[in-house]
Order: structure tokens, then C-alpha cells, then sequence
């Protein structure tokens, strides 16, 4: 063995003697091994690792008065710090393995942690002494292998008393729709830790997370309000609005909610929910929510002029006797029975064919349904021209097209009908008093403004994401998930289209428009909510607290009325009905 001392060098030899030629080998591959642990590439030679290690048991020595063996360190294989370079070979059991989540300044703090030198020694030597999981947090003490100081690490920072990667969780998982026990089912089964349903109703509750999403949910319907008003046509004609009733249970239902979105954007500017409690008969609810939802757009300052929605009778007497505004009703629900009743005379048996039915109107079923919704979009809001265009339908047939528009294919050049002409009297008699009978034309007061409710259907859908039917959540815990339904909503409604695709339909051969591919959905407010919840809730700054200031240790004893970190001891006052789930 060598040491450099200036230009002469002084040799030192060290006999190790083995007692076959097989151990000499595995002691030479410790040593090499040991070296390219402890040693950089340009120090490997024996001098300096006898030095290294010389040092390192006199300083533990001199510190704690013995000394201390050395942990076994498990030699790195490849460009991994992981044995086994991470690759799963089959624990004896892999269930002992726990999980838990971290934050990304957390663990960068705890690499920092592991790589600085105790008071005892230049070396860091630190082992695993406690490990406590909190929720999806792990909380771990570490020891010094030389002299015996602990430290302590978690995987979260901590805000206003508890862990903030557990209200991260239980804010993402609320965000997303999910029902508590789906998360804690699956927290168990994945191994994350559990967070108890009575942490998650004190984050609701009394750290305001339910207040928050109550009012960047107001914000954004009275922002759309503001939208409405910035329209070059509001200023002249108002704004048309949509309403619908959803229950969230056959039967009696015990809420009943009417959503408002605006005509003209399809945003919405307004919701009411009203329960069994406050109005039994879930039938007649929806005249009370009209009410009140109409109420709350106009005090958000919006000039209501005109209101739709499929046919109910109360509600049209209230906007017409007492809002004194225009009524329309849902041009879908007008003609979705139109096909049926109109078979009556196009189909029958051979006894009553030219008596109750005709032969030369069984080609006439679907078009005919399409002339109604035609003569719709084409009166012009006059309701004596939409009666006419329906009464034209017949003559239509019959091949006079002196009163069909001047914009249909029947006045272009070269055009040849592609339904069988009328010249039964008795059959185009029949087909003009089912003309008069449909709603289009008893009602035409109410359909010539061509108003259809499929928006608000289709946020009645997606409602199903949040509030499932079925399920009776309580008053507080529907009402944020309401709002949560509308923030998502307002956010992605009418968003930019992609493409077209063609889906050919067996169920539905008639149906030939293209479906259109929309964007991805984006949900900026579920980052709204979470920074300010987080202002709400922050005394100074995120930043880390030490282990007395929550009830950390297992030999704490916990006092009635105070609050351990993981939510399973509250005041008396909080209240377990909320997640009373039937």
C-alpha cells in the first residue's frame, strides 16, 4: 500500500490471509464494491479508502464513546438508486409494501435532509426509525445510525392544521364527482392511506370548502348575465331563456331542481332547487323553482323577455298572466308524437284500409314530422303563418306548391317529387285533420318562435356525473355539487369543434347529420377553487410546522372536542347527517 508524501513515497504493506482461493475473491469484490460506494471515481485507490474508514469509526468512537457498526448498504445495480434497478422480483409478501402521495418540494427537502452530515460525522448514516401514515401522507422519523438524533419528515406540508395533500385529495375527488365511500373504497384498495368521512365534512364545512364553490359558482352565472348584456341584440330585444325541471328520484322525488340558460350563449344564469321538505308533491314543484329561478335571474339584472320549456301547463300561466313575457314550448316535445299519431291513418287492417287509413299516406309518416319542423323554423315568429305552413303540407303533397317558400326544392328547376302525389279526397281529408290536431297547430302561439330546450336536456345529463339519481344527498352536500355541475358546464358548453364524423345508425337509418368532434374539456375551475380555498384557509404561508403543532405521537391522549389530524375526533357540535346516504 502507497501514500503520496511529496516526491519519496513510503510503503506500508497489510497481510490479510484467507483460507481459500474462493474467499480471497469475495473479499476483493466487498472491497472494490465498498470503494465506488463511499469514494468518487478519481479517489478508488486503497490508501484513501482505508483513510476514509479510519476516520469514520474514530469520529463515531470519539462521539458516543463506542462504537457503532456501520448499516449494510445495498450496492446499487445499473444507473438506478432502486436494488434491483426497481424491477419487482416477488416479495415474500407485497402487501406490507405501503403507499402514500408526496409532494414534490417535500421529497426534494428530504433527498436534501439525507445527503447533509450529522453534528457526529462528515458521513450522512440515517436510517428509517418511525413510520406513521396520516390519510394518504407518511410521516417518518429518521435516526442517525452514529449518535442516535432523530429528525422527522412528511410527505405535506401542512395548511391550517392538517395535511395539504389530504385536502388536495379530497378536493380532487369531489371536483371529479365522485361519491365519498367510491373514494375511500378505493383509497383502501389501492393502499393510499384512508381519510374518514368526518375529515372530509370538516373541509367542507369548517374550512368553508362548500362556501368557496358556492360563490365561484355565482360568480360565473352572474358573469354570464354580463355576457348577455354585452350582445348587440339585448339592448332592443331582452334575452330568451330556458327552463326545465329535473327530479332527482322517480316517484316523489326528494329535490327538484329548474336550471335557466340563456338562448343565446346556453350558459347558465340561474338554478333553484327546492325540497321535499319545503314542497311535497315533487309534481308541482317545478312551477314553485320557475318561479323562483325567473326571480333570481332578473335580480342578477337580466331583462327576461321570453321563457321556454316543454309543455306545462302552470308555467305557461304564470309567464304569460304574470311575467307577462313571451311563452314557447319545445319544438321536440311538440312533434315527438307526431309519427305516431299520423300512422293511425297510414297503417291498418285490410277491412278499414280506405276508411280509417289510406294506402297513399304510408310514405308520408317521417316526412311529414320534418314539413312541421320546417314550418317552425320558417314562420317567422307569426303564428298565423305557422298554421298555414301546416295546412300546406297537404296541398304540398298534392303537387300545388303555390304556397310553399320560395327557398324549398319544390320551386327549384328540374325538381321531381319523391312521395306519391294525393288524389284521394278521403285520404288528403284525413291528413289535414291530423295537420289540425297536432300541437303545432292548437298551439301555434307557443311554437312559432322555434324554441328548443335540447341544451338544458343535455345539462340535465350531464348532471348524472355529479348527482346521480337515486341517491338522497343531503341539503348542503346537493347544492355543492349543483354548483360544481354548473361551474363545469359554463366552462366547456358550445366549445370549439374539430371535425365532423358520419355515424351510420341501423336503430336510426333516417338520421344523416354528422356528429361533430369537439375539443378536449378543460376544467381551470377546479384550480379556481383550490387557490381559493387555499387563500381562504392560509394564515402566513404553506409553510412547514413542526410535529407539536398537531396531535402526532401515539402516546398523545386526545380530549373531547379536540381535533386529531386525521379527522376522526370532532366537536360536538359537527353533524354526521350529511353523508346519511339512502
Amino acid at each position: 500500500m502507497a501514500a503520496a508524501a511529496g516526491l519519496k513515497r513510503h510503503r506500508l504493506t497489510l497481510e490479510v490471509t484467507f483460507a481459500s482461493e474462493n474467499d480471497k475473491k469475495a473479499f476483493q469484490e466487498k472491497l472494490d464494491a465498498a470503494k465506488r460506494l463511499i469514494l468518487p471515481l478519481h479517489q478508488r485507490d486503497t490508501h484513501s479508502f482505508l483513510n476514509a474508514m479510519l476516520d469514520r469509526i474514530l469520529a463515531t468512537a470519539t462521539t458516543s464513546g463506542s462504537v457503532t457498526s456501520i448499516p449494510p448498504v445495498v450496492t446499487p445495480i445499473g444507473n438506478s438508486f432502486l436494488d434491483t434497478s426497481g424491477v419487482f422480483t416477488g416479495d415474500n409478501n407485497p402487501d406490507d409494501q405501503k403507499l402514500f402521495v408526496v409532494e414534490k418540494r417535500c421529497f426534494n427537502n428530504l433527498c436534501q435532509g439525507l445527503t447533509q452530515n450529522c453534528s457526529c460525522t462528515r458521513y450522512p448514516s440515517w436510517q428509517v426509525k418511525t413510520f406513521v401514515q396520516k390519510g394518504h401522507v407518511a410521516r417518518v422519523c429518521f435516526k442517525c445510525c452514529s449518535c442516535g438524533v432523530t429528525r422527522t419528515w412528511a410527505s405535506s406540508r401542512i395548511l391550517n392544521g392538517r395535511y395539504l395533500a389530504n385536502q388536495k385529495l379530497v378536493h380532487a375527488f369531489t371536483c371529479a364527482g365522485m361519491l365519498p365511500q367510491q373514494f375511500v373504497s378505493f383509497c383502501k384498495f389501492a393502499g393510499i392511506g384512508e381519510i374518514k368521512k368526518h375529515y372530509m365534512h370538516t373541509m367542507y364545512n369548517r374550512l368553508q370548502y362548500r362556501d368557496v364553490i358556492k360563490g365561484i359558482a355565482e360568480i360565473s352565472m352572474q358573469n354570464a348575465v354580463e355576457d348577455i348584456k354585452a350582445l348587440p341584440h339585448y339592448a332592443t330585444k331582452g334575452e330568451w331563456v330556458m327552463t326545465d325541471a329535473r327530479h332527482d328520484s322517480t316517484g316523489n322525488a326528494l329535490h327538484t331542481t329548474v336550471p335557466c340558460l340563456a338562448g343565446s350563449t346556453c350558459r347558465i344564469v340561474g338554478i333553484c332547487t327546492v325540497s321535499r321538505a319545503e314542497h311535497q308533491v315533487a309534481d308541482t314543484r317545478e312551477l314553485v323553482c320557475t318561479r323562483l329561478v325567473i326571480a333570481d335571474v332578473q335580480a342578477r339584472g337580466l331583462n327576461v323577455t321570453e321563457v321556454a320549456h316543454d309543455y306545462e301547463p302552470l308555467v305557461t300561466r304564470f309567464i304569460t298572466e304574470e311575467l307577462l313575457a313571451i311563452n314557447s314550448y319545445d319544438t321536440w316535445h311538440g312533434t315527438k308524437n307526431i309519427v305516431k299519431e299520423i300512422r293511425k291513418i297510414c297503417r291498418g287492417t285490410a277491412a278499414n284500409r280506405d276508411k280509417t287509413w289510406f294506402i297513399d299516406l304510408s310514405d308520408k309518416m317521417e316526412s311529414t314530422k320534418t314539413h312541421l319542423y320546417w314550418c317552425m323554423k320558417h314562420c317567422m315568429g307569426n303564428a298565423d303563418d305557422l298554421r298555414a305552413n301546416v295546412l300546406n303540407i297537404s296541398k304540398h303533397y298534392q303537387g300545388d306548391h303555390h304556397g310553399c317558400h320560395h327557398e324549398s326544392q319544390c320551386h327549384f328547376p328540374g325538381y321531381h317529387p319523391r312521395k306519391q302525389l294525393l288524389s284521394n279526397p278521403a285520404a288528403i281529408s284525413a291528413l289535414e285533420s291530423s295537420l289540425k290536431n297536432t300541437p303545432i297547430y292548437l298551439h301555434a302561439e307557443h311554437y312559432c318562435q322555434c324554441r328548443e330546450t335540447y341544451w338544458i336536456e343535455s345539462f340535465n345529463h350531464q348532471l348524472l356525473t355529479y348527482l346521480c339519481k337515486g341517491i338522497n344527498f343531503g341539503e348542503d352536500t346537493f347544492a355543492m355539487r349543483m354548483n360544481l355541475a354548473v361551474l363545469d358546464w359554463n366552462e366547456n358548453v358550445r366549445r370549439a369543434v374539430t371535425s365532423h364524423r358520419l355515424y351510420l345508425n341501423v336503430q336510426r337509418p333516417n338520421h344523416h347529420a354528422p356528429s361533430r368532434v369537439l375539443v378536449e374539456k378543460t376544467f381551470m375551475f377546479v384550480q379556481e377553487i383550490w387557490e381559493t380555498y387555499i387563500h381562504t384557509n392560509q394564515q402566513s404561508t404553506l409553510s412547514d410546522i413542526c410535529e407539536e403543532d398537531i396531535a402526532y405521537h401515539e402516546d398523545l391522549t386526545v380530549q373531547p372536542g379536540m381535533e386529531c389530524e386525521d379527522g376522526l375526533f370532532l366537536d360536538e357540535e359537527d353533524d354526521d347527517d350529511e353523508w346519511n346516504v339512502s
